[in-house]
């Protein structure tokens, strides 16, 4: 079992143990490839309906030079005050690392003190050097950019996970955290997120943007 599968399954086992799971029926977004052929790289897309939280995307690219990598993207709904919370991590040959990173999109009032104490867990894991781009400001200071051994980060992604989502228990919903999260996804589509290139390379620009709202961070 490879890092990035071993975590994927932790992950969402950690989500089916926070509230209840529903797969969604597989559409036209589920088994993509680029180019059509020969076939460099794979998408494998899953989505979830958790309930009391809202959506949740995971998204397994396995490529012929050998990188692996799983995105997940939780976007709560109806206003719940949880950040919104986009896992990343990659894999090839000796190169691994795990983002973690969660925004609030300016609403400040949100349920995050058991993340603050997973920062401080995994805080002392090395650093992953990122290039500098618009949202990594916008991050909340308990994100998590690492490397380091795959046991550890593997760890790391799942602790956080069931970090975050202990917290709908003690989130409220808030109406004007909804407009945040819609103008805060409107900027990830117009700015560029971590993901741009590569889904306007395998959907065409307007096909990136439908994905972003109806598979990414769906409201």
């Amino acid at each position: 079992m490879t890092m990035i599968v071993e975590l994927k399954q932790k992950v969402l086992e950690a989500a089916e143990a926070a509230a209840v799971s529903r797969k969604r029926p597989a559409d036209r977004y589920s088994a993509m490839k680029y180019p059509k052929w020969p076939a460099l790289m794979r998408f494998a897309v899953d989505q979830y309906d958790l309930e009391g939280f809202g959506h949740l995307m995971s998204m397994h690219t396995t490529t012929k030079m050998g990188m692996e990598l799983i995105t997940f993207s939780f976007m709560p709904k109806e206003g719940l005050t949880v950040p919104y919370f986009l896992l990343d991590a990659m894999s090839m040959k000796k190169k691994r690392c795990v983002f973690a990173e969660f925004y609030g999109c300016g609403y400040e009032p949100l349920s995050e003190e058991a993340l603050f104490s997973m920062h401080e867990k995994y805080a002392s894991l090395p650093e992953y050097a990122e290039k500098e781009n618009w949202y990594i400001r916008e991050r909340r200071p308990y994100s998590l950019i690492k490397t380091g051994e795959e046991g550890d980060l593997i760890r790391m992604a799942e602790d956080m996970t069931r970090a975050y989502l202990a917290g709908i228990s003690g989130a409220g919903r808030d109406p004007a955290y909804e407009e945040k999260l819609l103008a805060f996804r409107e900027r990830m589509i117009t700015e560029g997120n971590p993901s741009s290139r590569t889904l306007t390379m395998l959907l065409g620009a307007d096909g990136a943007v439908q994905f972003m709202k109806d598979v990414v961070m769906p409201v």
